[in-house]
This record gives structure tokens, C-alpha cells and sequence, in this order.
């Protein structure tokens, strides 16, 4: 049983004695967690020690004890119970007690002829106190329980308007008759979902997910509560569809989704993305964007926390289909970004900015992205010896994959597993540093006229042994692996630029248009024009 925690605020050093040891009598029930001589040291000890009672004396030098009490209670805290003790001649007070709410009123002198006085006061106020709480717990379970019920009775009569006209028309009844602009206006929707990377359970475990879908739609029913019409639906796996409008009166302030996620990770210690649709027109027109956000796979794919109309929400997801000429080029340069990561992450960084800004404009399906990336990683694990723990690293690799909700987490992803699987493979070719310098500047800048002789200098190397350690730490001789790098540097440019071939060739580092297209073909077998136009 927990003891109760009391402070006691008596100004006479005797009296204040006598109280303790009444209070000190009882320790199976009290704890006397602190004295003050006046109401200004026992309003800093209730700021520090919150006891559950706190018994005081009113007239007392500098802050009195009702005075102290009005302090405590403009806090907004929840109150601790209130014992006054008092003189005879201090009865004109009894009226602010009772205004402030004590909870007993006692006489010194009665507490000093009854020794048991206080204590048994302060019991029966202390059972009072865990009724109340008993109480409270109920009727806060009673409240959770209906608003748990409203959530879901608001979930169902959702789903059933994007399956049914008839119901669509009825649930958009129902928003204007909550204050939603009829027409015009202006009203926005919220998607919020939470990040599944983030998450402390597996969003298979339903009855896990179902209480931290009630928690993540209380908060987003606190964050929209300032709207004058708001409502707000739990959806599946984390979603949440939040809807709200400004009085007619007002001007219209979007919510702040910076701001909204921040309190998403602030109370429910989860990540979690947003995107807003903004409405120029009344709810008449809103179900086909409704239904775009809650059936949408990947919402948060390629971009999250923005806001946009309803036209560009619309537009945002809609996803077309990789060509494979470009799966072919991603897989292998990915590959060589993820092979060469071992001396250096620039490459990597390249084609992970390269990839996301060319899937963004050509909004590429997110399935064949992750697809992409899965193959690059089966190729390379290939390689390794350890099968077992291999296969359990791609096992662990195909599920953290199916829950990634962003590019940038299939890229991480991909990565970190590649990572595990490169200390499974083992790699016995020690790493030169000025090499790895070296070949970071090359993936840099392709344009500069790279030669052995030079590049040996810059590093004190003599040529031969430059060009032994340069294919120990490549794997590949200096004109091999640089002349690979400005090939696929540019198919890259020939693909998804509109740059001139000869401008193409300058950029990777060619003296002159003419070897370019002999070495293009040579490696590729056929030339820059046919390549483009393949």
C-alpha cells in the first residue's frame, strides 16, 4: 500500500513539533514529506515534493496559509486534500476555507486534547480519496469504452460510403450537418499514418494496434479540437483520416504538419507522416479525393508533410510502371554503388539521389522500387558462404522491405542489410586510404582529364605501385575502372537528360566527341544516339 504524502506548514516552532509527531504516530499510513514555517516556503515545497494533503495553520508571518492555498490552486494541478488547523479567534476565516475548498477545518486546541484527531482525520480523508480515485478510473474507462465506440461506428460509416453511393451521400449529409462548408468555403483533409519503422509491436498484433489507433486519434482530435467542425476517422495499420473547417466567420490557417507530427512523436513517442489536402469547394465534391487518400498504397512514398490542393493530391498518386531498359541500368548501378561502398559512400549517396529524383518525376510504381532494390541485394548475396545466416538475413531483409513506407527507407534498408551481409561475405582486400580519397574525387567529378602519372604524384606512389594498389583496393585496373565510370555516367545522362551527346561527353571527362562514341560502342555495342534512342 502506497503511504500518503503530507506537508505540513506551521509557523510556531512547538506546535509544528506536536503536528509532527501526531503525523509521525501513523507511518503504516503518512509520510511526512516536508515543514514550512510560512506560506511562501510551503508553496516552493508543493512545487517540489506534490503531496497528497497538506496541513497548515492560516495566520502566519509573511504569506498566510489561505493565501498559500489560492496559489496552489490557480496552478491547475490536481489538488491535494486540505487540512486546516486553526485558533478560536481565527473562525472569521472559515468562509475562504470553504471557498477554497479544504477539506477539514480543525481546532488546535481539539487536536491537542484528542491526540488521534489529526491522524484519524487524515485517514478518513485518505479513503476518501482512493473512492474518488476508484471513481475517477471508472468513469474514465466509461468514457474511453464510448469514445472507442464512436471512433469505430465513425470508421464503419466511412468505409461503407466509399463501397456504396447511397452511403457516400448519407455520410456527406452527416459532415454538413457537423459545420462542413455545403459550398465554397474552405476546409482541408489530414492523412496521418504512422511510421512502421518507429513502431515498439508489429502491426500484426491487433489488439496492440487497436489501442494505439485509439491513442492516435484522441491526439488528433485534440490537435483539430480549435476548428470550430472537425472529425476525425481511424482507419487500418496506423492510418488516420482527419477532416476540419474554420467558422464562416474566420479566415481558414491550415494546420501546421511539422507541428502535428512533432506532437504525434511527443505523445505517442512514434514517428509518424502527414500530407493535407486543401478544399476550395464544399463537401459535395470531396468523396472521390476521400477515397483517393484512405485507399491510396503509398501516400507517403515520395513525399510527406506538405500540403497541396485537391487537384495535385490526385495527381501525386498516381504511379506508372518502371521501364525496364531503366530496371536494368538502376539494378546494375546501384550494385556498383553498394560494391564500391566499401571505399567510399559517395557513389552510393549519387545514385540514391539520382534514382529518388528521377522515380519522383516519373512517380514509378513504389512495388517495382522495392522490387529494384530487393534484386540488387539477392545478387549480391550470392556470393557468401555462410548460407544459412544468409538466408535468414534476406528472410529478415523481404519483411523490414514490405513495411518500408518511403524511398528512403527501402534505400536504408537495402543498405544496412547489405552491410550485415558484407561482414557475413568477410573481405580479405585491405583498403588504401589515399586510393579510397581518390576515387571518391573521381565519382565526384568525371570532368577533370584523370591520368596514372599524375594521380601516382598527388600520392608520392610510383606508377607501378599506384597501379598495384589501385586494382588490390578496386579490384580493377586505374583505365578499367575509369573508363567504366564514365560509361555509366553516361547512360545515365543519355537516359534521363536532354544534353547534347558531345555536351554528355565533355561532362564525363572525353577529349573529344569522337573517342567517346569509339568507346561507348566498343563497351556497349552500339552508340550514344542508339542507346538514347533504345
Amino acid at each position: 500500500m502506497n503511504k500518503t504524502r503530507v506537508l505540513l506548514v506551521e509557523d510556531e516552532f512547538p506546535a509544528r513539533t506536536v503536528f509532527r509527531g501526531m503525523i509521525e504516530a501513523r507511518p503504516d499510513l503518512f509520510e511526512l514529506v516536508g515543514e514550512a514555517e510560512d506560506g511562501r516556503d510551503g508553496l516552493e515545497m508543493y512545487r517540489t515534493l506534490k503531496p497528497h494533503v497538506i496541513v497548515t495553520d492560516i495566520t502566519m508571518p509573511g504569506m498566510n496559509g489561505l493565501d498559500m492555498l489560492r496559489e496552489i490552486e490557480s496552478m491547475g494541478d490536481a489538488q491535494p486534500q486540505k487540512i486546516i488547523l486553526t485558533c478560536h479567534q481565527d473562525f472569521h476565516y472559515a468562509k475562504q476555507a470553504i471557498q477554497l475548498k479544504a477539506a477539514s477545518y480543525l481546532l488546535k486546541d481539539d487536536c491537542l486534547s484528542d491526540p488521534e484527531l489529526l491522524t484519524r482525520t487524515m485517514e478518513e480523508l485518505t479513503t476518501q480519496m482512493a473512492t474518488l480515485d476508484r471513481d475517477r478510473q471508472k468513469q474514465q474507462q466509461m468514457e474511453q469504452q464510448l469514445r472507442s465506440g464512436e471512433l469505430e461506428l465513425e470508421r464503419s460509416l466511412f468505409l461503407e460510403q466509399l463501397r456504396s453511393p447511397a452511403a457516400e451521400a448519407q455520410w456527406l449529409s452527416s459532415l454538413r450537418e457537423a459545420g462542413f462548408p455545403e459550398r465554397g468555403g474552405s476546409a482541408a483533409a489530414i492523412l496521418l499514418e504512422l511510421d512502421s519503422g518507429s513502431l515498439r509491436f508489429s502491426l500484426d498484433q491487433l489488439d496492440e494496434l487497436k489501442l494505439w489507433q485509439f491513442a492516435g486519434a484522441n491526439v488528433l482530435k485534440e490537435l483539430l479540437g480549435g476548428y470550430s467542425a472537425h472529425k476525425v476517422i481511424s482507419l487500418d495499420k496506423g492510418r488516420f483520416l482527419g477532416l476540419y473547417a474554420a467558422a464562416p466567420e474566420l479566415p481558414f490557417v491550415p494546420v501546421n504538419l511539422e507541428h502535428m507530427v512533432q506532437s504525434f512523436h511527443t505523445f505517442l513517442k512514434m514517428n509518424a507522416f502527414a500530407l493535407q489536402t486543401v478544399f476550395d469547394r464544399g463537401v459535395g465534391e470531396w468523396g472521390p479525393v476521400l477515397r483517393r487518400l484512405a485507399t491510396s498504397s503509398y501516400p507517403f512514398f515520395y513525399s510527406g508533410g506538405r500540403s497541396s490542393t485537391a487537384d495535385e493530391g490526385g495527381k501525386r498518386n498516381r504511379f506508372e510502371d518502371v521501364p525496364e531498359p531503366m530496371s536494368r541500368l538502376w539494378t546494375k548501378r546501384l550494385k556498383q554503388a553498394l560494391l564500391e561502398s566499401r571505399l567510399t559512400d559517395a557513389p552510393l549517396e549519387e545514385e540514391r539521389a539520382a534514382l529518388y529524383r528521377q522515380s519522383k518525376e516519373q512517380h514509378w510504381q513504389p512495388e517495382q522500387i522495392k522490387a529494384l532494390y530487393g534484386r540488387v541485394l539477392l545478387e549480391l548475396s550470392r556470393f557468401t558462404a555462410e548460407a544459412e545466416r544468409t538466408t535468414n538475413l534476406e528472410v529478415e531483409y523481404r519483411r523490414s522491405l514490405e513495411q518500408c513506407q518511403t524511398f528512403f527507407a527501402v534505400h536504408d534498408t537495402t543498405v544496412a542489410c547489405f552491410r550485415q551481409l558484407r561482414e557475413l561475405q568477410g573481405d580479405s582486400r585491405s583498403i588504401d586510404a589515399s586510393i579510397a580519397e581518390l576515387v571518391r574525387r573521381m565519382h565526384e567529378d568525371l570532368s577533370c582529364p584523370y591520368s596514372l602519372e599524375e594521380l601516382a604524384a598527388s600520392v608520392n606512389y610510383s606508377v607501378p605501385y599506384f597501379s598495384a594498389m589501385f586494382k588490390k583496393t578496386t579490384g580493377e585496373s586505374f583505365v578499367v575502372y575509369l573508363t567504366r565510370l564514365r560509361i555509366e555516367k553516361a547512360k545515365l545522362l543519355l537516359l534521363t537528360t536532354d544534353q547534347k551527346t558531345f555536351e554528355i561527353a565533355e561532362a564525363v571527362g572525353f577529349e573529344n566527341y569522337r573517342s567517346f562514341n569509339r568507346i561507348f560502342k566498343k563497351e556497349t555495342g552500339m552508340t550514344p544516339s542508339d542507346y538514347r534512342r533504345g
